[in-house]
């Protein structure tokens, strides 16, 4: 699935609750901050394919989301949705 499908494909019934999933910082990468829940997806489907379906895109979020090296290594680059924590 591509990052402009996952974008455009809704999770909630409104679609503007603006749902993000936290990414971990890395030393010497980032800091802590998070992604759209859209991008997340997209991440996911890059570890479902490598590590498979144990854990939910859910269950990742809810122990902290990926690594910044995760994100990047999954989606093929930098994430385009990437916000510092505040």
């Amino acid at each position: 699935m591509t990052m402009q499908e996952l974008v455009s494909e809704k999770h909630c019934p409104t679609c503007i609750c603006g749902r993000r999933a936290p990414v971990q910082g890395a030393r010497g990468q980032r800091g802590p901050g998070s992604i759209t829940w859209a991008e997340h997806l997209l991440a996911y489907s890059g570890y479902a394919a490598r590590w498979g379906t144990n854990q939910s895109a859910e269950r990742i979020a809810e122990r902290g989301g990926f690594s910044w090296g995760e994100v990047v290594d999954f989606l093929g680059g930098p994430p385009k949705t990437w916000e510092p924590l505040r």
